[in-house]
C-alpha cells in the first residue's frame, strides 16, 4: 500500500484515536474479572492481545470479556504479529499460571530481544527456549516474587503485577535502570479498577489482590502520543487543531507530556477539559528533552525538531534501537530524506532544524514502523511525498490516513 501525500495546511477537530496500551492491559485484566471495554479500537496489536487472552481461556462476546473457568492455557500455539506489549506481558502471565505453549510473531518482533525475562526465569521453575522468537514457554514460577531488569522493558513489570495478582499476591524486584515508568503507572491504575493493588517503591513493587469485583466495565482512553501527530501536522503547516476526549494528564512524565514539549518548542499547545488545543506558531525552537519514560515521543518530537531554530538533543533514546524497526536509525534516514542533518552521539539524538521552505520532497519506506509512518506524514503534508507500506499504521491507529484526510490532508491511497 502507498499513500502520496501533498502539501496541505492541516486544522480542524478530530477525536483522539484510542490507546492500545490502555486497551491491552484492560484485556490482559480480563483474566483477573469479567470486563466490558467500550471504544475498543481493533487494531493489530489488540487484535493480538486478544489472541493471547483467548489462549488462556478468556471468552470473548462483542465488548465482553470473561475467563469463566480461570485462566488456564488452553491453545498449544499462539502468534501476536508484531505486538511486543502482548507478548512481554503474556510471558509474565505464563510463567505465574503455568503449562507449555509455543509463541510467535512477525518479522519486527522476532528480532527483538527477550533476554531479561530469560534470565529471571532461570532455575526458577520456568523455561523458555529461546531470547527470540519463536519459542516455548513451559513450566511454572516457584514462588510468588521476581527479580528482573528493568533496562529492557517496563512490560515485563506490567506483565506480573497482572500475574501476581491472578496469584493474590506477589513482589517484583527491579535491577535498575527501569525505562518507561509511565507504563507502570498506566498498569497499577487500570488493575486498581479490578481490586488489585500495587505498592511501588524506587526498585520493588508489591501486588495484593483485595476485592474481586462481579464486573468491571471501562472505556478505553484516547491516545496523547497517537494523537500528536495530528497535532503535528498542523503545527508543521502553519493550522490549528483541538484533539478531544483525551483523558485529564496524569502527574507523572508521560505521553501527555508532549503538550508542554511543543509549547516548549513555541506552538501554542494547552489542555482544556478533555480537549488539547495547539495552534501553530510564527517559529520553533530546539529543545533538550529525556523520553526514557515516554520513549514512543521521539517520532513526535521530531517533525517540529526538524523546522526548529537551533539542534534538538533527545536524549533516553537508547531502547528506540529495539523497537518495530531501529527507531534510531530510521529516524535520522527519513530526516535525511526530507533533508535534515541527524544523528547519534554519545547517548543522545541530535536534530539540527532548518527553514521548512528548504525541506525537500521525499519518499519514505517506514519498515515495518506505524510510528515512523506517521511521523514522515507530517513532513510530508509540507513538502510533499509518498510512504511505501504504509499500511504499517494499522498496528497501532487504523483509520490514521482518513483521519489525515478528515483534517485537510490531501491522502490519496494505492492499494
Amino acid at each position: 500500500m502507498k499513500v502520496y501525500i501533498g502539501r496541505s495546511k492541516v486544522g480542524g477537530r478530530l477525536r483522539a484515536p484510542r490507546s492500545k496500551s490502555y486497551a491491552i492491559r484492560l484485556i490482559f485484566s480480563s483474566l483477573l474479572s469479567p470486563v466490558e471495554i467500550e471504544d475498543l479500537s481493533y487494531s493489530e496489536d489488540v487484535i493480538a492481545s486478544i489472541r493471547a487472552v483467548e489462549a488462556l481461556g478468556v471468552r470473548v462476546s462483542g465488548a465482553r470479556f470473561e475467563a469463566r473457568e480461570g485462566p488456564k492455557i488452553v491453545g498449544e500455539r499462539i502468534y501476536i504479529g508484531g505486538s511486543a506489549t502482548t507478548l512481554r506481558i503474556l510471558i509474565p502471565i505464563i510463567t505465574v499460571i503455568g503449562g507449555k505453549i509455543y509463541i510467535d510473531g512477525d518479522y519486527t518482533l522476532r528480532r527483538r530481544p527477550l533476554d531479561a525475562i530469560v534470565e529471571a526465569i532461570r532455575d526458577r521453575g520456568v523455561n523458555i527456549s529461546s531470547p527470540r522468537l519463536p519459542l516455548i514457554v513451559e513450566g511454572k514460577l516457584d514462588d510468588s516474587w521476581i527479580r528482573i531488569r528493568g533496562s529492557e522493558s517496563s512490560q515485563y513489570i506490567s506483565g506480573y503485577m497482572i500475574a501476581f495478582c491472578l496469584k493474590g499476591y506477589g513482589d517484583i524486584y527491579i535491577d535498575p535502570p527501569i525505562v518507561s515508568k509511565s507504563y507502570i503507572y498506566l498498569t497499577r491504575d487500570i488493575l486498581r479498577d479490578f481490586g488489585c493493588y500495587s505498592t511501588i517503591n524506587i526498585n520493588k513493587i508489591s501486588v495484593e489482590m483485595v476485592e474481586k469485583p462481579n464486573l468491571v466495565r471501562k472505556k478505553v482512553e484516547g491516545d496523547y502520543a497517537l494523537s500528536s501527530f495530528y497535532v503535528a501536522s498542523a503545527l508543521v503547516t502553519g493550522g490549528s487543531i483541538e484533539i478531544y476526549d483525551l483523558p485529564q494528564p496524569r502527574d507523572y512524565f508521560g505521553d501527555h507530556s508532549i503538550i508542554e514539549i511543543y509549547r516548549s518548542m513555541g506552538a501554542y499547545s494547552k489542555y482544556v477539559d478533555g480537549s488539547w488545543y495547539a495552534e501553530a506558531g510564527d517559529k520553533y525552537n530546539a529543545v533538550n528533552v529525556d523520553i526514557d519514560d515516554a520513549p514512543d515521543l521521539g517520532p513526535s518530537i521530531t517533525p517540529i525538531a526538524a523546522i526548529a531554530n537551533g539542534i534538538t538533543r533527545i536524549t533516553g533514546v537508547e531502547r528506540l534501537r529495539i523497537k518495530e524497526s531501529d527507531r534510531i536509525e530510521t529516524i535520522i534516514n527519513t530526516l535525511k530524506s526530507f533533508g535534515v542533518r541527524a544523528s547519534y552521539k554519545e547517548g543522545f539524538l541530535e536534530i539540527e532544524g532548518k527553514r521548512d521552505i528548504d525541506l525537500k520532497e521525499a519518499v519514505i519506506d517506514c519498515g515495518g514502523d506505524h510510528r515512523i509512518a506517521m511521523m514522515a506524514s507530517v513532513l510530508a503534508l509540507k513538502t510533499g511525498g509518498v510512504i511505501e507500506n504504509a499500511q504499517c499504521v494499522n498496528k497501532s491507529n487504523p483509520n490514521f490516513w482518513n483521519d489525515l484526510k478528515t483534517i485537510g490532508g490531501a491522502i490519496r491511497i494505492e492499494n
